[in-house]
């Protein structure tokens, strides 16, 4: 099974290879900014973490029993290729990396194994996120754009404890798709002008006993020629579990601002 790491490389390699071919040939057009063909986002999120990891029977406390790190930055990439006017292909994706240390005030129990009062827990949990969809626009002109999507993400968690005076230590990883659909939109909200922009998304779905996934953000941009420089806030919440007599997952809650360039061409 090829890693979501070296599946995400792969992706940025190939999406860089298509966006060099088309340099020469697409243009947004200055009095339609939706006029392109494709566009490229990058931004830094940085990241406050909540949310728990599972393993036995009682829930772990990621910020509280974990110590996770906060203000920690992660990456946000998107490329969004229009076939046609109202049509859009998307894939993106985040590698969510957490790492905690702390000293645990309760007996807590991860895969089997028992970690004490008294002990230095070093932990390690891990969310790798990865979409493809379509999205049709309803709505396109050159005031911005309200599109319905619907696709695919795919998911996986992983999760390790270790306790530095006892020497225990256990893991746990677990994979999961799940179908998503949201909506989408850009406004250009200043009259005679493309400078200002507002956007923003939201999607997910619920899927029983495996879990769910919840994404929203809005941005504002400042567009100068084929760069937007845009900021906003984005919110997540994942939880991807397994039910019955020994129960896991990770339940992870992410939120704060991002930051960052896009590129239409």
């Amino acid at each position: 099974m090829i890693h979501f790491s070296h599946l995400f490389r792969r992706s940025v390699v190939f999406l860089a290879v298509l966006l060099g071919a088309g340099f020469s040939v697409l243009g947004a057009s200055a009095d339609d900014p939706e006029d392109f063909r494709i566009e490229v986002t990058g931004d830094a999120w940085i990241l406050n973490t909540a949310g728990h990891i599972q393993s036995g029977s009682l829930p772990i406390d990621l910020k509280g029993d974990l110590g996770v790190e906060e203000n920690k930055p992660t990456f946000l990439g998107r490329f969004v290729l229009k076939p046609a006017r109202r049509h859009r292909i998307i894939l993106e994706g985040t590698p969510y990396t957490l790492d905690g240390r702390n000293q645990i005030v309760r007996s807590i129990v991860y895969n089997g194994q028992t970690f004490n009062v008294s002990d230095t827990v070093v932990s390690k949990a891990s969310l790798d996120y990865l979409f493809a969809g379509y999205q049709y626009d309803v709505i396109s002109n050159p005031r911005g754009h309200l599109g319905f999507e619907v696709g695919g993400a795919y998911l996986s968690a992983d999760g390790s404890l270790h306790g530095l005076a006892s020497g225990v230590t256990a893991s746990k990883s677990q994979t999961i798709g799940l179908p998503l659909v949201g909506t989408e939109f850009r406004v250009f909200p200043v009259p005679a002008s493309h400078l200002f922009e507002l956007n923003g998304e939201v999607k997910g779905m619920a899927l029983g006993d495996y879990g769910h996934y919840l994404q929203a953000d809005l941005n504002a941009g400042l567009q100068v020629k084929l760069i937007t420089f845009e900021a906003g806030y984005r919110f997540v919440d994942a939880n991807v579990h397994q039910t019955g007599a020994s129960p896991s997952g990770v339940s992870p809650r992410f939120k704060g601002i991002v930051a960052g360039l896009v590129f239409r061409y």
